[in-house]
């Protein structure tokens, strides 16, 4: 390691919570939700999700250093003040605030000012405001309308020869950076793969019926659409009261595939994939749950969050939401209540997760992805800086020594302690990690460990999203005919993908 920085370090912070702001501007959604709804983000809306409601939860703490090394890349300490476009605060959000502590040190010289707007449509227009009067920020995060809209309305400046995907620091990114080109140009390169969607479930639940952890199915290449449809039918068997599935609509099935709704391809034009076997042959699979009353009715509300999940796990089987969002926030229902005396610390929870299941017919195990990271705005005035800003988030994400602080703070947390405030000396709650699902939550970011699918169809506008929804929600939560529905909205997805 050439050199080192200590950096003021909170525990499990930008790593394990980038998911609890890296969200779209879409809100996440569960099945019963009207098919109007936006879909579930790839990774979650705010740190809130996990962490205590208490005004005093971030009073400061005893929190220990972190040492990041510059040997991937060495930065010349003049990366100057970047300008950030967002509607949360890289200095004090969980998603990047070790990234800025070492970004503000002296190692990097550099600094971040907030210019803070709302998500959705009110974003891209305040970005193309300031783009128009020449008032462009530096650094603008991956949003799903980036690609391909924003490059298309050319809002971002190429980086195509700024970047070296060849060098060690971006190895294994190529191809993910690659699925992102517009027209020939490389406007974003993903400093991290995340998770999409998994199927959340309670092991307590599943002993309690002595039914088989699908963990197990998992890892013994059992995990199929066949498996997970007969523990629905076991589970719904066992109590009339059980509830089989609730969450993410169709979306992850079609994905498991290998195949999207919507395709960008390399000369900016889009496919509509509605009419491909395989959307249909999932779609059929969907729908066969709902006849067979195994999908989620609005029992209990329009929207199963992670946390009234939580607190019906002992009903609803599996949530399919993202997991590292749900992982947390679930474990946080239970354990992190408010206040801090009655906190139960030091404890994993029984809450699990597993990828969607296998398409058996599929020739590998495709699961949905997404990606994370920052574009340069159009006109950045500090170009500079934005790309230290990229590189840094790049080696926060890859450095080894940094990656194995990360998990022993995942699974073997060191407690912390409030030093001020009316918890003074209590200890602060952390979640912890179980090992085997740290590592399988690692796997399903790990291109060596699955093939990865990346639906398009939300990249364009919202009366698009509305659409797919319809498509992936009703047949499966509501009963409508999915042939209809392809019949009805194919000519219009056309209009819109290569209008």
């Amino acid at each position: 390691m050439k050199s080192t920085k200590r950096i003021l370090s909170g525990v499990l912070t930008a790593a394990m919570l980038l998911g609890l702001t890296a969200c779209d501007e879409e809100p996440a959604v569960s099945g019963g939700a009207s098919a109007g709804n936006t879909p579930g983000a790839p990774a979650v809306t705010t740190t809130v999700a996990t962490t205590t409601t208490d005004p005093d939860d971030n009073a400061p703490t005893d929190a220990g250093v972190k040492e990041v090394g510059t040997d991937a890349y060495t930065p010349d300490g003049n990366s100057g003040t970047i300008v950030w476009l967002g509607y949360y605060d890289l200095i004090t959000d969980g998603s990047a605030s070790e990234q800025y502590k070492i970004f503000n040190s002296e190692l990097y010289g550099g600094d971040i000012e907030y210019v803070s707007t709302t998500s959705g449509a009110a974003y891209f227009e305040k970005l193309a405001t300031m783009i128009s009067s020449d008032d462009s920020p530096d650094i603008v995060r991956y949003e799903w309308q980036s690609f391909p809209t924003g490059m298309s309305k050319n809002m971002y400046e190429p980086l195509d020869g700024e970047i070296d995907m060849t060098s060690p620091l971006w190895s294994g990114m190529a191809e993910t950076a690659e699925r992102f080109a517009y027209k020939g140009k490389h406007y974003y390169y993903p400093y991290r793969i995340t998770t999409n969607f998994a199927l959340n479930y309670n092991r307590k639940s599943l002993e309690e019926y002595a039914l088989e952890d699908p963990y197990d199915l998992y890892m013994n290449n059992q995990w199929t659409w066949d498996t997970f449809k007969q523990l629905l039918i076991d589970w719904c068997s066992a109590d009339d009261n059980h509830i089989g599935y609730a969450g993410e609509g169709a979306m992850s099935f079609i994905a498991t595939t290998g195949t999207s709704l919507v395709k960008v391809q390399e000369d900016g034009t889009a496919k509509n994939n509605i009419s491909d076997i395989n959307v249909s042959r999932a779609m059929e699979f969907c729908s066969d749950l709902y006849r067979n009353g195994l999908t989620y009715q609005n029992e209990i509300g329009d929207w199963v969050s992670p946390q009234l999940w939580a607190d019906n796990s002992d009903r609803i089987l599996f949530l399919g939401m993202n997991p590292e969002w749900t992982y947390g926030a679930a474990a946080g229902q239970v354990q992190n209540k408010q206040g801090a005396e009655d906190d139960i610390c030091n404890t994993v929870s029984d809450f699990a997760f597993v990828p969607f299941p296998r398409d058996p017919q599929a020739d590998k195990y495709y699961i949905a992805y997404d990606t994370f990271g920052y574009l340069i705005a159009k006109g950045a005035k500090n170009k500079k800086g934005a790309l230290d800003w990229i590189n840094l988030c790049r080696v926060y994400e890859t450095d080894p020594a940094v990656n194995a602080t990360k998990k022993q703070e995942a699974v073997n947390p060191e407690p912390v302690y409030f030093t001020s405030g009316k918890y003074e000396g209590l200890q602060k709650w952390a979640l912890v990690w179980d090992e085997r699902q740290y590592d399988l939550w690692q796997d399903m970011m790990d291109p060596s460990k699955f093939s990865f699918t990346f639906d398009d169809c939300w990249g364009f506008n919202d009366d698009l999203k509305t659409i797919c929804n319809t498509i992936l929600f009703d047949p499966m939560f509501h009963g409508e005919s999915f042939t209809k529905l392809s019949a009805e909205y194919s000519p219009v997805i056309d209009s819109i993908i290569n209008g």
